[in-house]
């Protein structure tokens, strides 16, 4: 198992597949899964889509994309980590899942019912899981395995995220030779700035503003600034409620000074929850106790296919894949971690083959 996970990771990092460019990685894989015997689908936005297998199947997602350039990665062992030079990400978000399921796949020796989902651009907000129709997916249960912590970790809860578009007009005017008739937007934004709340509301919510762009010349009174930010909440109520409050302090801030504004929202991705009790989890519990793997249910306060996949009626956790540091140059993976990864997924597969041919 373990020289075909690194056999794997070797080939698939040796693909640079940042957001949107995943077609030779998108390819690769297709030709590896195709001659498991599986029947592909690839859809208009560039996911691959691969089933095999009786009766209802298990889900199996990765996505193809990391959230930067791997381009001239020079792939280094140390200890049981694997690394980069330094020079780049490793890109091990998400390829050490996805070298998992490869070597897991190599070495099956049954035919459980399988759904598996290469997805694209997940790193710019579920782009490629975001475009699957709803009712398109047949799986009873989905496993993403994309959450840079320990195996054995089993995120059943993550926030939805609520994308935020503000723009603030004034008015433009020259610099030097009249600025009293401008309105300043750079001003204004500043006013509604210095009066945001703390990035973390609660321990349930937070709020950030990510991007200000605007002004056209240094000689001009800037007419308008665009910010871009995000709120996260487990509660969608609580989303809301602070987009209200957001906007309240906006109006508040422009009054009496000529300045307008506009305030649009757009849901980026729903929240999920899967109770502790829920059986996707006990069906983890049971065959991870015989290999020792301890199990850890929690959320985690960052969104994944997931999130996209339980919206689409497929309950889904993230599991833990042995990643640390992701999105850093400092990224590594553990080689045992995805090995006991492996075996546990091989336990899981065999099992569900057994209760699908059993029901």
């Amino acid at each position: 198992m373990r020289d075909k996970i690194l056999e794997y990771f070797r080939l698939l990092t040796s693909i640079d597949s940042p957001s949107g460019e995943e077609g030779e990685l998108a390819d690769k894989l297709a030709e590896i899964v195709a001659a498991r015997n599986f029947r592909l689908e690839r859809d208009g936005a560039g996911n691959i889509i691969a089933r095999r297998g009786r009766g209802v199947p298990m889900l199996l997602c990765c996505h193809m994309d990391t959230v930067e350039s791997c381009a001239g990665l020079v792939l280094r062992s140390d200890g049981d980590y694997l690394t980069s030079s330094g020079d780049t990400i490793l890109g091990a978000d998400d390829k050490a899942g996805i070298a998992v399921i490869l070597a897991v796949l190599a070495g099956l020796d049954r035919d459980p019912g399988l759904e598996i989902v290469f997805s694209v651009e997940e790193e710019t907000g579920m782009k490629g899981t975001k475009s699957i129709p709803s009712g398109a997916l047949k799986a009873k249960w989905g496993l993403v395995l994309d959450a840079a912590e320990p195996v054995g970790a089993v995120i059943n809860q993550a926030p939805g995220e609520t994308g935020l578009k503000i723009a603030i007009t004034g008015r433009g005017a020259h610099a030097a030779a009249n600025p009293e008739k401008g309105i300043d937007a750079i001003r204004l934004a500043a006013r509604y700035i210095s009066q945001l709340p703390p990035a973390r509301i609660d321990e349930g919510a937070t709020f950030n503003l990510g991007i200000i762009r605007g002004g056209k010349s240094t000689n001009t009174i800037c007419p308008q600034v665009e910010l871009l930010g995000e709120i996260r909440s487990y509660d969608e109520g609580k989303r809301q409620k602070i987009a209200r409050c957001l906007e309240q302090s906006l109006a508040v801030a422009l009054r009496g000074t000529g300045g307008e504004y506009s305030f649009q929202l757009e849901d980026s991705y729903p929240g999920y929850h899967l109770r502790e009790e829920h059986q996707l989890l006990n069906f983890l519990r049971k065959t991870a106790q015989p290999l020792k793997i301890p199990i850890d249910v929690h959320s985690r306060f960052t969104g994944s296919d997931a999130n996209v996949l339980n919206s689409l009626g497929v309950p889904t956790v993230n599991l833990g894949v042995g990643v640390e540091d992701g999105h850093s140059f400092q990224e590594r993976v553990s080689v045992s971690a995805m090995v006991t990864l492996a075996n546990w997924l091989t336990a899981m597969l065999k099992e569900w083959c057994h209760v699908q041919f059993e029901s």
